[in-house]
């Protein structure tokens, strides 16, 4: 026992020394800290292993709760991020899995191929093409700078020769700032392949659907045309659009983030539906004679602008519709004669928007103007038919007619003369005699009657609408000028469709340009029916009118149309434009005509706006439906019965046409021209090209006046 104490003294000893020595080593507070938590050491106890040099760490009250609180944040965000996943993976947990598959899901529409438009005989029109367009890698085929100046330039020259594209507006291209360009678009393969033969990787060709008319400006304001998308702007195009377009299809594919369909994904195919054609009413040949003849009707009479309508009477159908200046709609923002696109360079931006307006416009359906004395002939027909005149109805003319506080004038004194001579004479005062005797409510229910209320509902877009006076309030002044058609604005269409009831036994037709609907196998889908609006005028006076138009063409004031072998019945008009407020020195002129009146079978309305070689309708549009109607008439066949004066005056003049089908197309261009006949090449795109002739109009042995077009068609 003695010894344990004597060796527990030891140990104190020395514990007591190796305190001492840490203490010198501590701070002044560190050591006062140290003996106030020195606990006392038990008098006798189990030997201890050896302590450290270094005193406890232990974690203080403010540490803990510090921790506490940390743990505390920890735990009520890992909460938060549970309950928020849980919420995700529950119960948004299908929105999620279709927005994930929506993600992966590739969807490719796939465009139809738009239905093209055919004439009567289909001929084609209208039809989609695939284009090509050509870009360019500038890094590599021009911007490297191992490539020379010389290489350059040869690149250029190249590219040019082969898009037919400016070499400037080349190197521009080149030298911009993409590295992927647009060098050129709308080229043919053979201008693609040539590039990529040339210059390999370095250019990328694509292809797009577009829309392409064969015969350039031909029937341009009755087709219209597409915009960028190839979706339908003007005319057919637009009016037709949900019938040509088709229905686009589509392709849908499952991928991964680089594009690539994922193998166990299964792509859904739903194939386009092809647009439907659309076959017309209009007889390219005819459409020919009328472009033809408007065109020498520009450089004869100095006009602003011409338009012409040839119709069916007895259908509606339109066989052709031209205006002038003319328009490619291949490439529509010009126009196509030279002389006129010169011209419209030199406009200003707001003159050019006008002009472009007006050229895309179908003025054939949507201008108004007064119709002037052709507006004669609905006059007599409903005085005729009211019962207020009979033919035998005599009226006076002394040059004028006092109405109101005016003096209406006429060109010429005519004295007495019946309905038929007046109108053969185109003598105002007698037709506004006319007009006052049916008075305003009898003679407006007349024009309504004829459709000049209404839209004709032909099938194109932009009809215009006519303006008449209200009956209830017209004075007698404006009566009696109706009755000579001024004060009244009409569209050249609600005229030629009134006028089409007296080929028609008094049934006015409703206009269409279309007749059919086919899919591409050419089977028919939908017919359009020939539509009767009504009974505008009895059969006796649609008789009477059909002798009083034949008399004006034969005997009166209208010879200039008249056409020897053939009834030809018509009516001028001469009507000044209004400027501002009142009628100005500029005028529009017109004549509308119809034969064989014995059975019509083609009418037609010719008007030139603004001549400065000419003043009235028999001398400005006279020639220009002569023209047309010989053509027309021959063409469809109408047998030519001559007087024998007539056939002795025109003996001398006529040629044989000679047969030129099976033949080389050069060669037959020889022959007619031997012949003392022009050539005509259908349709224009084969112009210039050789080609074995199929068919041709005139038919052999036809006798035709010499200097006449003969018609050559390839396949």
């Amino acid at each position: 026992m003695n010894a344990d104490k004597k060796r527990a003294k030891i140990r104190k000893k020395n514990q007591a020394r190796k305190e001492a020595e840490l203490e010198k080593t501590m701070s002044r507070r560190e050591r006062k800290s140290a003996r106030r938590h020195r606990e006392p050491e038990p008098e006798a106890f189990i030997a201890e292993p050896e302590r450290s040099g270094v005193s406890d760490q232990r974690i203080s009250a403010s540490n803990r709760r510090r921790l506490a609180g940390g743990f505390a944040a920890i735990l009520f965000l890992l909460s938060i991020l549970i309950l928020r996943m849980g919420y995700w993976q529950i119960f948004r947990a299908d929105e999620l899995s279709v927005m994930a598959a929506e993600m992966q899901k590739v969807d490719t529409e796939i465009d139809p191929v738009r239905g093209s438009i055919f004439d009567s005989q289909m001929t084609t029109l209208a039809e989609s093409v695939t284009e090509y367009e050509l870009y360019a890698y500038t890094q590599y085929l021009y911007k490297d700078e191992e490539i020379s100046n010389a290489e350059r330039e040869k690149t250029i020259a190249r590219i040019a020769e082969i898009t037919g594209k400016d070499k400037e507006e080349i190197k521009k291209l080149l030298e911009g700032e993409d590295n992927l360009v647009l060098l050129a678009e709308g080229l043919t393969r053979e201008q693609v392949e040539k590039a990529e033969k040339e210059f390999g990787n370095n250019v990328i060709v694509k292809t797009r659907a577009a829309r392409y008319y064969p015969n350039g400006a031909f029937a341009s304001q009755i087709l219209g045309g597409v915009n960028s998308d190839n979706v339908g702007r003007s005319g057919l195009e637009y009016e037709y659009n949900s019938v040509l377009a088709g229905v686009k299809g589509r392709t849908v594919r499952t991928t991964d983030n680089n594009g690539d369909t994922l193998s166990n994904s299964k792509t859904k195919y739903y194939k386009a539906q092809n647009g439907k054609s659309i076959v017309t009413t209009v007889d390219s040949v005819i459409q020919h004679f009328a472009e033809d003849a408007l065109e020498t009707g520009m450089d004869k009479t100095g006009a602003e602008a011409i338009t012409c309508i040839v119709m069916n009477p007895k259908t509606g159908d339109v066989l052709a519709m031209a205006s002038t200046p003319e328009y490619d709609p291949n490439n529509s923002w010009e126009p196509s004669d030279k002389e006129e696109k010169a011209r419209f360079e030199k406009m200003s931006e707001k003159d050019q928007t006008e002009y472009l307006s007006r050229m895309w416009t179908v003025r054939a359906i949507s201008d108004v103007y007064e119709p002037g004395s052709t507006f004669k002939l609905i006059a007599a027909a409903s005085a005729l038919e009211s019962g207020s005149a009979t033919s035998k109805s005599t009226y006076y003319c002394g040059g004028s007619i006092h109405v109101g506080d005016y003096d209406l004038h006429c060109l010429h004194s005519h004295g007495t003369q019946n309905l038929k001579v007046a109108v053969g004479n185109s003598c105002n005062p007698a037709l506004a005699r006319v007009a006052l005797d049916m008075g305003a409510p009898t003679f407006y229910n007349y024009i309504d009657l004829f459709g000049f209320n209404d839209q004709t509902g032909i099938d194109l877009p932009g009809e215009g609408y006519s303006i008449i006076k209200d009956p209830e309030t017209m004075s007698d002044v404006d009566l009696a000028t109706t009755g000579y058609g001024q004060g009244i604005a009409v569209t050249p269409l609600q005229l030629l469709c009134a006028v089409n009831s007296f080929g028609n036994g008094g049934v006015l037709m409703k206009p269409k340009v279309v007749k059919k609907i086919v899919d591409e196998n050419g089977e028919t889908v939908k017919e359009m029916e020939d539509v009767k609006v009504r009974q505008v005028v009895s059969e006796a006076t649609a008789d009477k009118l059909c002798d009083i138009m034949e008399y004006y063409v034969s005997d009166a004031g209208g010879t200039t149309a008249y056409v020897p072998g053939y009834r030809v019945g018509g009516k001028t008009g001469t009507a000044n434009r209004v400027s501002g407020n009142k009628y100005s020195e500029a005028t529009n002129t017109s004549f509308i005509a119809m034969a064989p009146m014995d059975d019509p079978q083609v009418s037609m309305i010719v008007i030139v706006y603004r001549p400065t070689k000419g003043e009235y309708g028999a001398y400005t549009a006279g020639p220009i439906v002569k023209d047309i109607m010989e053509k027309t008439l021959q063409y469809m066949g109408v047998e030519r019965v001559y007087s024998k004066n007539e056939e002795q005056n025109t003996k001398k003049s006529m040629v044989s046409v000679p047969d030129v089908t099976g033949s080389d197309s050069k060669n037959a261009e020889t022959v007619l021209k031997n012949g003392k006949l022009k050539c005509t090449v259908m349709p224009e795109s084969s112009a210039g090209q050789s080609f074995v002739v199929v068919d041709q109009y005139p038919k052999a042995g036809s006798k035709v006046e010499k200097g006449s077009t003969v018609y050559i068609y390839s396949e």
